[in-house]
């Protein structure tokens, strides 16, 4: 082997195992001695060089040392793609995994429509290979090598979901992915998965209906927020919609207290059972805990549509009158957090909730200064990011000086109508 070859060989060790140092941490969806293992293959597969050039573009965007690199890195893994069928699960599967890190990197470093197009290859091969169905014939799998390669497929399948999830409430785009038609498993922890140790996983069903929820791994704890997020956003549709014609029924209010209860039921076990300082070392639970705020947020939004004829209707508009701020406040306190984290450690869609709440909170601060600072806070924390991370660029931009903004302290009952006249969908 030349020299310039050996050198090649390290650099893309080197890249590989950046990825896992980095990234595996918000995109857990490649077992590590199962990729190294197809890696040293002779000859690899096409798409395998197709994932691993995924795998260097990604490592690449969140290196200051490979920071130059990314963009060719990028084109290169999309020629390859381009270039190679997907004829069988293997290569399906890791074309899957490709769609999905070239999307996250689309979303930190290209416009967000090139993202969500890529997102949705990745989502259509979800659908072709059924990996919605992965449990749906129960079997006990005690094999280590069976369980990971059926591991690694619910991973692929959850993180699909939860791009379809983010680009669509983000953008108030009809989802894809259908939650009722959903029988696979939740990830298991890192540690069983790298390690190969078996483990059976609840229900997404099962989690979300739970009297008495059981506390999981940060990235399922993750699925189960932004689940609960999209259920959010479609309850929210509906009450439009249903507020528009006049047609706002009794299954809204059943609708919209039964959310409620699992994400306070939820949320608490979040914060009960994880230490305030787990937030500060891991940027999935970060994630995940914010998340859990801005889905009280989007039900402070469905509010407004709380028919007058509700019995305890004042009560249960006073309620998420004060939800919403203290919401946002906690999205603020989270925030904090940010600066134990290198920025390339930051998860990529930490910018949605922080959007999310400065977008509330650019309505309201005018009007209560107790907010300003907390605005600030948001305001600067998307600003740090912005270098890193396309989410922040394009939606900091955002001028509400010609719109008329109620007086909150004269007429507080006016902060939910408000709230949904201009939070985005």
């Amino acid at each position: 082997m030349c020299v310039s070859a050996a050198i090649n060989v390290t650099l893309n060790h080197f890249r590989d195992q950046l990825f896992f140092d980095r990234a595996n941490t918000f995109l857990p969806i490649v077992q590590q001695y199962r990729y190294f293992q197809r890696s040293r293959a002779i000859p690899t597969t096409q798409s395998h060089m197709c994932l691993q050039s995924a795998v260097w573009t990604i490592a690449a965007a969140l290196s200051s040392q490979f920071h130059h690199l990314r963009d060719a890195l990028y084109h290169n893994t999309l020629d390859k793609l381009g270039h190679c069928p997907a004829e069988d699960d293997t290569s399906r599967l890791e074309h899957a995994q490709a769609w999905i890190l070239i999307a996250v990197y689309e979303f930190m470093q290209a416009p967000f429509e090139r993202a969500w197009i890529s997102a949705g290859r990745a989502i259509r091969l979800v659908q072709l290979m059924r990996l919605n169905e992965v449990d749906k014939v129960s079997d006990l799998i005690l094999d280590p090598d069976s369980f990971v390669e059926k591991e690694e497929k619910r991973r692929i399948f959850w993180m699909a979901f939860c791009l379809d999830r983010c680009t669509c409430v983000l953008e108030g785009l009809p989802l894809t992915l259908n939650e009722q038609e959903v029988s696979t498993r939740l990830p298991s922890s890192e540690e069983a998965f790298q390690s190969g140790t078996p483990v059976t996983m609840p229900f997404l069903s099962e989690v979300v209906t739970a009297s008495d929820p059981s506390l999981l791994s940060p990235f399922a704890e993750s699925i189960i927020f932004t689940t609960l997020w999209g259920r959010g956003f479609l309850h929210q549709r509906q009450s439009a919609t249903e507020y528009a014609f006049c047609n706002t029924s009794r299954d809204f209010c059943d609708r919209q207290l039964w959310l409620d209860d699992i994400i306070t039921r939820r949320t608490l076990k979040l914060q009960q059972d994880y230490v305030a300082a787990s937030a500060k070392v891991d940027a999935m639970l970060l994630y995940a805990s914010m998340i859990a705020q801005t889905t009280v947020l989007l039900l402070c939004k469905a509010a407004e549509s709380i028919p007058p004829t509700t019995p305890s209707n004042h009560d249960l508009v006073s309620r998420y009158q004060r939800r919403a701020p203290a919401a946002a406040k906690e999205i603020v306190r989270l925030a904090q957090y940010l600066p134990h984290f290198s920025f390339f450690k930051v998860h990529p869609f930490t910018p949605i909730p922080l959007f999310l709440c400065r977008q509330f909170l650019l309505l309201v601060s005018s009007h209560d200064e107790t907010l300003a600072d907390d605005l600030n806070v948001v305001t600067e924390a998307l600003l740090e990011l912005k270098g890193i991370n396309g989410l922040c660029q394009s939606r900091l931009n955002i001028d509400f000086s010609d719109i008329e903004i109620p007086d909150f302290q004269e007429s507080p009952e006016g902060i939910l109508d408000f709230f949904g006249n201009y939070m985005a969908t």
